[in-house]
C-alpha cells in the first residue's frame, strides 16, 4: 500500500501570484484537495472500507473537478482578456491537467485502487500544482496586472 510521508499541499506552501482571485481560487483548491487527502489516508486505514467511505470520496473528487474546471476557466477567461502572449501554452497545461484528473476519477469510480489515486492526490497533483502557480500561473498575474488588471476586479472584463 503507498503511504504518503505528508498529506497534500497547505495554503502556506504554495506560491502567491499577483491576483488576489486566483491566489484564492488556489486556496480553496487546496483546500478541497485537503479533505480528499484526509478521506484517502481514513480509506487506506480502515480494514474493510465501506461503500459509503468509497462514495465520500468520489463525491469530493467530483466537487474538486468541478472547482478546477471553473478556476482553469477563469484563468483561460483572464488571459484572453489581456491578450496573454502564451495563452495557448497555459491553456494546454489546463488541459492536460483536466485530463488527468478526469482519467484518475474515471479509474477510482471504476476500479476503487486507493493507491493510485494516493500517488496521483499526494505526489502528481501537488508537485505540478506548485510548478504550475510559480511558472504559468505567476507570469500570467504580473503580465495581467503590467497590462492595466486591477485586484479590486472582480473579473478579467
Amino acid at each position: 500500500m503507498f503511504t504518503p510521508k505528508k498529506t497534500v499541499l497547505q495554503a502556506n506552501d504554495i506560491p502567491l501570484v499577483a491576483i488576489d482571485f486566483m491566489n484564492h481560487t488556489h486556496y480553496e483548491e487546496v483546500a478541497l484537495v485537503s479533505r480528499l487527502g484526509e478521506q484517502i489516508e481514513r480509506y487506506q486505514n480502515t480494514a474493510s472500507p465501506s461503500h459509503q467511505d468509497a462514495e465520500k470520496i468520489s463525491d469530493l473528487l467530483a466537487q474538486w473537478l468541478e472547482h478546477t474546471v471553473e478556476h482553469f476557466k477563469r484563468e483561460n477567461e483572464l488571459m484572453k482578456h489581456y491578450h496573454f502572449p502564451a495563452y495557448e501554452t497555459h491553456c494546454y497545461e489546463h488541459e492536460i491537467s483536466l485530463d488527468k484528473m478526469k482519467a484518475i476519477t474515471q479509474q477510482w469510480n471504476d476500479s476503487h485502487d486507493i493507491n493510485e489515486l494516493a500517488k496521483f492526490v499526494f505526489i502528481t497533483w501537488p508537485a505540478w500544482f506548485n510548478g504550475h502557480l510559480a511558472s504559468m500561473d505567476n507570469v500570467t498575474a504580473r503580465y495581467a496586472m503590467m497590462n492595466g488588471y486591477k485586484n479590486n476586479q472582480a473579473k478579467a472584463s
